[in-house]
């Protein structure tokens, strides 16, 4: 694909909560932004089938007034294999689905990339936002899902499987349980991920209480406060241990916890600053926009080829699912000689 003024691309995010969908130009700005609830409670068809209506209404807006799409991007949660999806629990039957066969269908004339939405997200940063310039850093996107990415002298690190950085696997206790990855369960993220968080909420009211209501509640409500504190306890010891694994310059936090007022990011700085030897440079993304950077996707010629076979762009050139502006909030690495 070209990089030419007139050409863009079509970005789908699916996400545990939310998708979102937008036309992208070359320079990175997005336009026909839409989103709508996941719904997972509706299964894996029906939420992929709700993705590529959103989708297809983006680009048929586009193409009426005029602008010459050529490819398109999608970004979701586990790892999209030709047959299958790896490591995606948040929606019941995803792992099933055949989404480059699907896209393809739906989506014909567009040559296709898929992508892990917390991968690409770090991608994002190291090219426009908090680590740009960056030799070792961690994104850490605390939300539905509970997952890192790691980076190593300036690049992702994918992992023998592209599994890098799944610590929602991560056992919580530190010791083995009756459910692990190899019972299809998910320790960590099962345990502070936001439906995890409601599950827990729910048996402690007696009725659905989603993480939005619990903090709310938290304000005048013991149970609440007291269950809350304990999830912020959790990922401040979450993000301690991730910094003491990786030593990072820059540890950049997102997902939808993050992007909450209520999220103590200054608790978890002084946490880290205590905890870590070499405590990094901390940031919590600030903004809403999780498709703003995904309009620019350097299709190199290759990838456009006839064979419509679902491809991959190069490590640094995938799409970019987070916004990568420095209205980032960070906070200082602190040299541990001070402390």
């Amino acid at each position: 694909m070209t990089s030419g003024a007139a050409s863009a691309v079509v970005a789908l995010d699916i996400g545990g909560t939310k998708i979102a969908s937008a036309i992208g130009d070359a320079g990175g700005e997005l336009r026909r932004w839409r989103t709508l609830p996941t719904e997972a409670e509706r299964g894996a068809e029906r939420v992929l089938e709700s993705a590529i209506a959103l989708a297809n209404e983006v680009l048929c807006e586009e193409r009426a007034s005029g602008g010459d799409v050529r490819a398109m991007g999608v970004s979701t949660m586990g790892l999209t294999r030709v047959d299958r999806v790896d490591l995606a629990p948040n929606v019941p039957g995803w792992e099933d689905l055949k989404i480059p066969a699907v896209i393809d269908k739906a989506f014909p004339e567009l040559p296709a990339a898929f992508g892990n939405d917390v991968k690409l997200a770090a991608l994002a940063e190291l090219v426009w936002g908090a680590l740009a310039g960056v030799t070792s850093g961690v994104y850490l996107n605390l939300g539905t899902g509970i997952a890192a990415t790691l980076v190593v002298g300036g690049q992702v690190v994918e992992g023998a499987h592209g599994a890098a950085g799944e610590i929602g696997y991560w056992l919580t206790d530190g010791f083995a349980t009756a459910r692990m990855a190899a019972d299809g369960a998910v320790p960590t993220e099962e345990a502070l991920g936001g439906r995890g968080v409601a599950r827990q909420a729910a048996a402690l009211f007696g009725r659905p209480v989603e993480v939005a209501e619990l903090v709310a509640r938290a304000e005048d409500d013991q149970r609440a406060e007291v269950l809350l504190q304990s999830v912020w306890d959790q990922i401040g010891a979450l993000v301690a241990n991730l910094a003491i694994v990786c030593d990072p310059e820059v540890l950049v936090l997102g997902g939808g916890y993050v992007r909450s007022d209520h999220f103590p990011i200054d608790a978890i700085a002084r946490f880290v600053a205590r905890a870590v030897p070499y405590p990094p440079r901390l940031c919590a993304l600030a903004s809403r926009a999780t498709l703003r950077s995904t309009g620019r996707w350097p299709w190199r010629s290759a990838t456009a080829s006839a064979s419509r076979a679902p491809v991959r762009a190069p490590p640094q050139e995938r799409a970019v699912v987070e916004d990568p502006h420095s209205d980032s909030e960070c906070r200082p690495r602190q040299d541990p000689a001070r402390r």
